[in-house]
């Protein structure tokens, strides 16, 4: 089956019977966008943010034209196993991508990216791993939960969807228990970075290792920190630069920045819409 041609980890019957099985319907994710974009358009127009506005109906507009391109295969999601024509944009605070989100999914380029890292460089996946994830993207968790049979997953956030409710500043895991900690894009939030990176070094067990990926300003030499969250950076509270492997490190980790670049050639990457940004493994002395 295409499915299991693009996805050969998948057992389409342990899915269903796991009750994991994501976004079984690409008409639906679609809507799913055109709602998101929709619900963005107004909030962006009671703030004034008009070029928010803008954004959100040029992607709207697209849709139509994402849609009659998949009837081409040219690109496939290496987390549900769509295939289509191309890759669908992403709106928000700041940002509009003409070619991100998987319209099955809904995952983005950074998901796709971190599963094509994580199966070459760990295990990840393997039931007997324990993971802890901060603030999930749902479909994501519902793909870490298939993958691992259910085992070895747990998340966490102050609000959504997570499996617990907690703060990645004072978590209420066990110390040395966890053989992963995954947070993607989460830090730029955290005005406590020093806490949360504590914390995240307590929970791991001696030789464990943080996955963790953020924004970065490629061209500021140092990170700003900002006086307060900036609305139009959807709250970020500093701006990451250059010095973020320097920082993971003089929290006593030590750090590895892996791309995707280094892992596959430039065809497989193009195909699967991957992200080049790099991901950072930051380790826990011992083990």
């Amino acid at each position: 089956m295409e499915f299991e041609r693009v996805c050969p980890w998948a057992d389409r019957r342990d899915m269903v019977d796991s009750g994991c099985l994501i976004a079984p319907n690409v008409r639906l994710g679609r809507l799913r966008l055109l709602f998101r974009w929709s619900r963005f358009a107004l909030r962006s127009v009671r703030s004034r943010d008009f070029d928010f506005v803008a954004n959100a109906c040029r992607a709207s507009a697209r849709l139509l034209l994402a849609t009659l391109r998949d009837l081409r295969r040219n690109v496939a999601c290496n987390i549900c196993g769509w295939q289509g024509g191309g890759f669908y944009p992403i709106v928000g605070p700041g940002y509009y991508e003409t070619a991100t989100v998987c319209p099955r999914c809904l995952c983005q380029d950074r998901h796709r990216s971190l599963v094509f890292v994580l199966e070459r460089r760990t295990d990840f996946f393997a039931p007997q791993r324990e993971v802890l994830e901060v603030a999930p993207m749902q479909s994501f968790q519902q793909y870490c939960l298939a993958r691992k049979g259910n085992r070895g997953y747990r998340s966490f956030d102050l609000e959504r969807f997570a499996m617990d409710r907690g703060d990645i500043t004072c978590m209420h895991y066990p110390s040395d228990h966890y053989d992963y900690f995954l947070g993607f894009h989460v830090l730029e939030h955290i005005p406590a970075e020093a806490r949360a990176l504590a914390e995240i070094r307590r929970v791991l067990r001696p030789g464990g290792t943080a996955i963790l990926q953020v924004p970065i300003d490629w061209s500021l030499p140092s990170t700003i920190e900002y006086e307060q969250p900036r609305p139009r950076e959807t709250g970020h509270v500093r701006r990451y630069g250059v010095d973020f492997g320097a920082r993971l490190a003089a929290a006593g980790f030590a750090v590895e920045a892996v791309s995707v670049c280094a892992l596959g050639d430039e065809p497989l990457l193009q195909r699967h819409g991957l992200s080049f940004e790099p991901i950072y493994f930051a380790r826990k002395p011992g083990g």
